[in-house]
């Protein structure tokens, strides 16, 4: 019978350390993940924001008031409430071919409003949200208030003071 006794030396060393080395890196990425994701830091803070509702039918112009409430046509969340509306006339630009040049053109029968809503919004690194619905500048919304419906784009958000 053939017993062989084995032997520890320099090389079993050091790979035993390498293994040793690696599970505690790897422990520490995966625990310092966790760590880092599983507590965000929300900060709820009050915002102004712009919708602007172009080609609006100026028969509608006026049908917004402060204080109604405002909401998501899709998801129907709470998006906050009217503090200002703008109506201004609806203007494209065209082009005058006996001056060589784009002039802006006035439609009739039609406005643009500029509706600013008030909310309190959830802040990120990436965007307010309220309600579940994320604010950002150039963003199209569809909204509901009370008395019509709109689709627009999100021009301006400003934090309240």
């Amino acid at each position: 019978m053939n017993n062989k006794k084995f032997k520890f030396n320099f090389v079993d060393v050091i790979i035993i350390l390498i293994i040793i080395a690696a599970a505690v890196i790897l422990a520490g990425v995966f625990i310092g993940r966790d760590a880092t994701t599983a507590q965000p830091q929300t900060t709820v803070s009050k915002i102004q924001y712009v919708i602007e509702l172009q080609d609006v039918d100026d028969r509608f112009d006026g049908m917004i008031d402060n204080g109604q409430a405002v909401q998501d046509a899709i998801e129907r969340k709470n998006l906050g409430n009217v503090v200002g509306v703008q109506s201004v006339p609806y203007e494209v630009i065209t082009f005058d071919y006996t001056e060589g040049k784009e002039k802006v053109a006035v439609v009739d029968g039609k406005v643009t409003i500029y509706v600013t809503i008030e909310a309190d919004a959830v802040e990120s690194d990436r965007a307010f949200t309220i309600d579940g619905c994320e604010m950002r500048v150039g963003q199209k919304y569809s909204v509901v208030f009370p008395e019509m419906y709109g689709i627009g784009y999100c021009i301006k958000i400003n934090k309240v003071q």
